[in-house]
């Protein structure tokens, strides 16, 4: 029904004198506003953060050094021979030795390859594959990087719950994003910290800077060429 012809059928006091034909569209939007509003998180469901277990992860945390995405020279397949994926270490205020992992979304176990590396795809940011890196609790580990409750030299996930006690002594607990149990060692694409490294400052490390010279999510120039505005 067109506004003109909604003026026509208005009755006295701005009522509108709805037909047969127009009452599935009005009904539509009475059970439309009548929905309750939602403001909090959506829950997800596992095959949307792409979950996986403990087990399809040989027990290791996810990083980079258990992809094999990974090339020779430590880049990746995804991203080009631009941007290097491996560990860096950091110092703290304290002085001590922090160590980062490289991890990404498209994570995918297994040995990472050897020989001449070769790109599938160069993607323009790694952005596009969530790549940062994960601090390990200790410098010089066999395997660092992500896992839900932090165990097996992984960190653990903000959004991992447990009752009582530390999360890396907890083999299970609950996943706020997911709302059902999961297992410490198990892994997904909605994995949080509050210590994580964006990409960007990882690069400067590799470049030879200090973490406390590393600016928040600003690109060296000499890796692409220009300033990068992605937050």
């Amino acid at each position: 029904m067109g506004r003109d012809e909604l003026k026509s059928k208005a009755e006295p006091g701005g009522f509108v004198e709805y037909g047969p034909e127009q009452l599935p569209k009005v009904d539509s939007q009475r059970r439309d506003k009548s929905q309750p509003d939602f403001y909090g998180v959506p829950i997800l469901f596992d095959s949307q953060v792409m979950l996986t277990r403990a087990s399809e992860l040989g027990n290791k945390p996810a990083s980079c050094y258990t992809c094999q995405i990974q090339q020779s020279d430590q880049t990746c397949g995804l991203l080009g021979s631009d941007i290097k994926v491996q560990k860096v270490i950091g110092h703290g205020e304290s002085g001590d030795p922090i160590e980062y992992w490289p991890c990404c979304d498209e994570h995918d176990y297994g040995t990472p390859q050897t020989g001449k590396p070769s790109y599938r795809v160069n993607l323009s940011n790694p952005s596009q594959v969530g790549l940062i890196w994960i601090n390990a609790p200790a410098p010089g580990q066999e395997y660092g990087g992500a896992n839900c409750g932090g165990i097996e030299g992984g960190d653990d996930c903000d959004h991992y719950l447990v009752k009582s006690g530390e999360k890396w002594d907890n083999p299970q607990g609950t996943c706020r994003v997911l709302q059902h149990s999961v297992d410490a060692g198990d892994v997904c694409t909605a994995w949080h910290d509050d210590d994580e490294l964006h990409w960007a400052e990882a690069q400067q490390l590799l470049n030879g800077k200090k973490l406390s010279e590393v600016k928040k999510h600003s690109l060296a120039k000499s890796i692409m060429g220009r300033d990068d505005k992605d937050e």
